[in-house]
């Protein structure tokens, strides 16, 4: 990898790129998934008790991410 010039303005110096754009995402849906599924456990096998979340409803939270992941790629497509 080439060392930045010193003498080049901080603003002009290339950013580097991000390897995996959706990773972020996919890391956010890995960590949803995997709370979920702690939740499930803790109330069906430990025995925990958790307040009870009507799951049914929760269902436009989807179409708000999917919306959301969406608009970030996007956003990432036109800065490219």
């Amino acid at each position: 990898m080439a060392e930045p010039d010193p003498n080049q303005s901080f603003e002009n110096r290339p950013q580097p790129r991000d390897p995996e754009p959706g990773r972020i995402v996919t890391v956010v849906f890995g960590l949803v998934v995997i709370a979920i599924g702690v939740w499930f456990f803790a109330d069906r096998t430990l025995g925990l008790n958790l307040p009870d979340v009507d799951w049914g409803s929760l269902w436009p939270l989807v179409l708000i991410a999917i919306g959301v992941w969406i608009l970030i790629g996007a956003g990432r497509r036109n800065r490219a």
